[in-house]
């Protein structure tokens, strides 16, 4: 049997993606978003699969909301970028399968083939594992992690990414930098790092606010950062080369044991 897929939100760019690579499966898919027929709520009574695809400050209480509507014997997932909170509330809410996704890529990649999805497992076992191998043949790779170990590396993986990357903005916005002449005399690692300020200017704003706003362990890992820069700030300011130096070298010690990144 194959399922019927409702997509909770699925007029979002997310929502929108997901709807395509399930209809390109050959299954059925219906569409919730408020002020729309069929209703979120009649959605997701009618469907086997529920994917909730709403802004990441709103899905706590769309799921809170829906949970009552879906039938006991249907799976309950989502496509949020935090996990702990949203695992939370659809195990709490709702007895039937539960699996938590995080599809680590953009609306703009034309298929699931060598994407990453992290798998929060909750519980289940007839529609969560006829999910996970939907996306594997599909050419997904699944990296399964609890919510905790989900959130805690997205927040050095998306909160300090994006957090530095807005600070270089404001930076350069702040100094009324000549972005043009610093182009022509750019190196290719200012030049690496302005493609990432300039991909992030362009980007889904509300989505990168909530992402440093509701990622409960952005707090320690922005403290890090913080203490980071003032110590790096001193070091500077007393023009110790020394000491500077020894920081590259810890650095380098450090990452002497992981794999050199990919180009």
């Amino acid at each position: 049997m194959q399922p019927v897929i409702g997509i909770i939100g699925g007029l979002g760019q997310m929502g929108r993606w997901f709807r395509r690579f399930f209809e390109s499966q050959g299954l059925t898919v219906l569409i919730g978003e408020p002020g729309i027929n069929p209703t979120c709520a009649e959605v997701a009574a009618q469907v086997d699969i529920v994917v909730i695809s709403v802004p990441l400050h709103l899905t706590e209480a769309v799921i809170r909301e829906l949970a009552p509507h879906i039938r006991p014997e249907a799976l309950l997932t989502d496509l949020t970028s935090l996990k702990q909170g949203p695992m939370a509330a659809m195990l709490d809410h709702f007895a039937g399968e539960v699996v938590g996704t995080h599809p680590l890529f953009g609306p703009g990649e034309k298929s699931l083939e060598g994407q990453t999805i992290v798998v929060c497992p909750g519980r289940g076992d007839r529609w969560v594992p006829w999910l996970e191998d939907l996306y594997r043949q599909a050419g997904a790779r699944l990296e399964v992690s609890t919510p905790e170990e989900h959130d805690r590396t997205m927040s050095l993986v998306q909160g300090l990414t994006h957090f530095t990357l807005i600070t270089l903005g404001t930076t350069f916005r702040k100094l009324n930098a000549d972005i043009d002449r610093m182009e022509l005399l750019a190196t290719p690692t200012f030049r690496a790092v302005y493609d990432q300020v300039y991909h992030l200017v362009n980007q889904n704003f509300p989505l990168y606010a909530y992402i440093q706003l509701m990622n409960r362990q952005n707090e320690a890992t922005h403290a890090a950062f913080e203490e980071a820069v003032r110590q790096l700030r001193q070091i500077v300011l007393a023009r110790d080369a020394d000491a500077l130096v020894q920081v590259l070298e810890e650095n380098q010690r450090y990452f002497e044991k992981w794999k050199q990144p990919s180009s």
